[in-house]
């Protein structure tokens, strides 16, 4: 690590709680201070490279309604890579976005929270919003067992959701659908926690299928057309696209004729997905996709990196994907912007078989952006597979 890393490091460490009075420089301290004080205790968890992190220590400093807000509560900062902070990040369940902030009591038992920086005006609508109800979550949940209620059960299904315990979320919308005595459906809500599952592996995908049926039957036709998106994806991801065409067909009717501008587009994928996974015709899924992006697409650059994307999540057309993305890497700007071309060529290289190629343009792409730590691990992996 070199000094200038260094020094960011010390900076988000120091973070948000530079600017409050007397910030705690551990967790116990922070346990302490609360149980001492009678406070909550915010934890902040930031990396090193990441530029919201920054920002919120930036904003912090000019903001005199974050240091106030911050000195209602036991505030610490915590690298969520190293040390200490890296356990309490695995406790905690925090994900690949930071800023991660967690407020507990002083025991602490979560009571809620809330992922990145927008700026200050959000953080202190988010913060105010956990500091007006300090009932920890499971408090919450032996509540809603003794009487479960839709406003209990909703909070409880969102909260696991944002700590990506998928299943959880999925079983309180489950009860929440049992005690809403209203006509509310919350067929997606369930399907998509269910998904999410499965995107990690919690779960197996003809379990969700079950899930994806409800919103069939419900028929809601935007949600019908989000399932369907949603569980190709899913599908691609797990190998099972011989499961997936009723589902596509559903939502292609349900978008067809739509006059909303997302559902024409959505239609046009699900369009390109039918000729592919059900008559299994790659040529049409192709001509389907390139009629989508309008007549001489292929002399606007800025259409190269969503055409070859499309191509490489379904596993064809691969040669002129990766033409395409050469000729946008070569003429992308310097940096993230360049980087980011450069990884989706290494990536289509590497899914054609061509170890060398996908571990230069990996390789380059992490000189571009050498933060992206996407890039890096992706630039490994090429370089021990083209190894063996």
């Amino acid at each position: 690590m070199n000094l200038l890393r260094e020094s960011v490091l010390a900076l988000l460490v120091t973070g948000l709680a530079a600017f409050a009075s007397e910030p705690p420089a551990s967790f116990e301290q922070a346990r302490v201070m609360a149980a001492e004080q009678g406070r909550p205790i915010l934890i902040e968890f930031v990396r090193a490279d990441c530029e919201y992190c920054e920002q919120a220590a930036r904003d912090a400093e000019s903001d005199p309604a974050v240091r106030q807000a911050l000195d209602e509560v036991a505030h610490v900062v915590l690298d969520a890579r190293a040390g200490q902070g890296a356990e309490l990040a695995t406790e905690y369940h925090a994900g690949p976005y930071f800023p991660l902030f967690v407020l507990t009591d002083s025991t602490g038992a979560v009571i809620n929270r809330w992922t990145g920086w927008v700026g200050a005006r959000q953080f202190l609508a988010k913060f105010r919003a956990a500091m007006n109800d300090l009932t920890t979550i499971d408090q919450h949940a032996a509540a809603f067992e003794r009487s479960p209620t839709v406003a209990e059960g909703t909070l409880l299904a969102e909260y696991y959701k944002e700590a990506g315990q998928f299943q959880s979320s999925a079983y309180y919308y489950r009860r929440v659908a049992a005690a809403d005595s209203s006509d509310r459906d919350y067929s997606y809500e369930i399907f998509n926690a269910e998904a999410s599952a499965c995107w990690i592996d919690q779960m197996a995908f003809d379990e969700v299928l079950p899930a994806a049926d409800a919103v069939l039957t419900a028929g809601d036709p935007e949600r019908v057309a989000r399932t369907a998106r949603l569980l190709a994806r899913l599908a691609r991801r797990k190998g099972t696209t011989d499961r997936i065409g009723e589902y596509l067909e559903a939502g292609r009717q349900a978008s067809q004729g739509s006059r909303d501008e997302q559902m024409r587009r959505w239609h046009e994928d699900l369009r390109s997905d039918c000729a592919l996974y059900i008559d299994h015709d790659t040529a049409a899924a192709i001509a389907i996709e390139e009629e989508s992006l309008g007549a001489g697409w292929e002399k606007e650059l800025d259409q190269y990196y969503p055409f070859a994307e499309w191509c490489l999540e379904r596993g064809i057309n691969l040669e002129q994907a990766q033409s395409l993305m050469t000729i946008a890497s070569q003429l992308a700007s310097d940096g993230p912007f360049k980087a980011r071309h450069l990884h989706l060529l290494a990536k289509i290289c590497h899914a054609r078989g061509l170890p060398a190629e996908a571990v230069r343009y990996a390789e380059e792409a992490a000189l571009q952006d050498p933060d992206e730590e996407t890039y890096i691990a992706d630039r490994e992996r090429f370089r021990s597979e083209s190894s063996e």
